[in-house]
């Protein structure tokens, strides 16, 4: 009889299952995602699997759901930092970057491949913590001051550059000397300046009445 695994040790186990399902997914596609080919990645029996997940589809969502919560807790902890609102934004910003560096293979199953099983209440909430997270730094600038903007686009607007700026990284496709930060920093920095009270102020001047 097999020995009983503590809440501690199940829980590391099944982070296993996903890490593999999810690095499968992105290096060899969808169809080399199967319970048993799980199972000998891992060195285990393939009804042990069975004893974590159903079946992979439910893998498959689990490698999501845990994702973006352990990807909202990063960001979450960066913007907690003491600081203004512009520094912690940058925290935030390395946060991202050191997480999509770490866990590339859950990173792009994240954000390259839809989700089919959108439904389910688990995902619901992760997705939910997750969205929360893209507006809560621009939040925090223009509780300062610094900004003047429509928060969630904003955020969208930040989120696609850095988005963007991680995949080319990824991909090995940006310039020599140039990574994910750097690229970035120059794009949100004109973002800034523009979306400042002073420059939003000059636009409305130069609108006719």
């Amino acid at each position: 009889m097999p020995k009983a695994l503590s809440e501690q040790e199940t829980e590391s186990f099944r982070e296993r299952i996903c890490a593999v399902a999810a690095r499968l997914y992105v290096e060899e596609g969808p169809v080399a995602v199967t319970m048993r080919r799980i199972a000998t990645e891992l060195g285990i029996g393939t009804m042990t699997a069975y004893r974590y997940y159903p079946n992979k589809d439910s893998i498959m969502t689990a490698v999501r759901t845990r994702g973006m919560h352990r990807f909202s807790q990063c960001l979450e902890d960066a913007l907690a930092q003491p600081g203004d609102g512009r520094s912690r934004s940058r925290a935030v910003r390395d946060a991202y970057i050191a997480f999509a560096r770490t866990n590339t293979a859950t990173y792009r199953l994240m954000f390259e491949y839809p989700e089919p099983r959108q439904d389910d209440p688990a995902y619901q909430e992760a997705h939910r913590r997750m969205w929360q997270t893209i507006t809560a730094h621009v939040d925090a600038m223009a509780a300062e001051g610094l900004i003047e903007v429509d928060a969630p686009i904003f955020g969208h607007q930040i989120w696609a550059s850095l988005h963007g700026a991680v995949m080319l990284e990824i991909a090995n496709m940006l310039p020599p000397g140039q990574d994910a930060a750097s690229l970035h920093t120059r794009t949100v920095t004109a973002l800034i300046d523009y979306a400042s009270p002073i420059q939003t102020a000059v636009r409305d001047d130069c609108i006719p009445s």
